[in-house]
């Protein structure tokens, strides 16, 4: 609906019955999120260029100094000695 005085309307005829407010919001929630424009080719290729240059600055092979700093202390973890609880 495009029109304001329709909205004008069907706003004050969901003021006036009860619970006539939740289903005016969510009918425009909905309405709103069905309006929304496809992703074209070329914003579709801009995101991939992106994801690309993101994946060559931080590479995920395992030379990054957060991703040694986290393996080499899932080590130290896995290889220290175990201590027995008191019984």
């Amino acid at each position: 609906m495009t029109n304001p005085l329709i909205h004008a309307l069907v706003f004050a005829a969901a003021v006036i019955i009860p619970g006539g407010l939740l289903v005016y919001f969510a009918w425009r929630a909905y309405d709103r999120r069905n309006r929304r424009k496809p992703i074209t080719s070329a914003a579709d290729t801009r995101m991939t260029e992106a994801r690309e240059a993101f994946r060559n600055h931080f590479p995920a092979d395992g030379d990054s100094l957060r991703m040694r700093n986290r393996l080499k202390r899932l080590h130290m973890y896995k290889t220290r000695p175990q201590i027995k609880p008191p019984e």
